[in-house]
Order: C-alpha cells, then structure tokens, then sequence
C-alpha cells in the first residue's frame, strides 16, 4: 500500500491536508475528554500510518515541510488547523 500512496502522499497540497485535518477534528469533537480526544487520534494515527507502510514520523515530516512552504508564501491554510485546535482544545482545558 505504501508504494501507491507514497507519491500521492508527498504531492498532495496543505489545502488537501487541511481539509483532512479539520474533518478529524470534526469527529474527534465528539469525544468529550479532550485526553481522551488526544490519546484517541494519536493511537489512530500511529495505527493508520503503520497499517498504510508509513512512519508516523514521515507523515510529521511531510506536513513539516507543507507548513514551511505555507509561511514562506505567506498563507495560512495550515496555521488555520492550529488556531483551530487552540480555540478548540485550550478552551476545554481551561
């Protein structure tokens, strides 16, 4: 499975990415304990990622490098994930 995602993997756009991310976090949402809601994704992550031949430290990398590309272009399409999850997370937490 590896050999037939791995180019898709690295060619696809931070608005691709984005557009999974905030899907997810849809459906985390519903979790109601947000340590609950982190352990929950990391574990499906590290399974995804495995199951599909990658290292979850190689998915960390390519999105890495999409966040860079976005600041160096001055756009925020991945940032947004992140203020997102700030505005999300932090106000349960607090």
């Amino acid at each position: 499975m590896r050999d037939r995602l791995s180019l898709a993997v690295t060619g696809r756009s931070a608005h691709a990415a984005a557009s999974g991310a905030f899907q997810v976090l849809t459906g985390v949402q519903g979790i109601e304990h947000p340590a609950d809601q982190l352990l929950g994704l990391a574990c499906a992550f590290k399974a995804f990622a495995e199951v599909t031949g990658f290292k979850p430290a190689e998915l960390f990398e390519v999105i890495t490098r999409m966040e860079r590309d976005c600041r160096f272009r001055n756009v925020n399409t991945l940032s947004a994930v992140r203020k997102y999850v700030e505005g999300e997370v932090k106000g349960k937490l607090l």
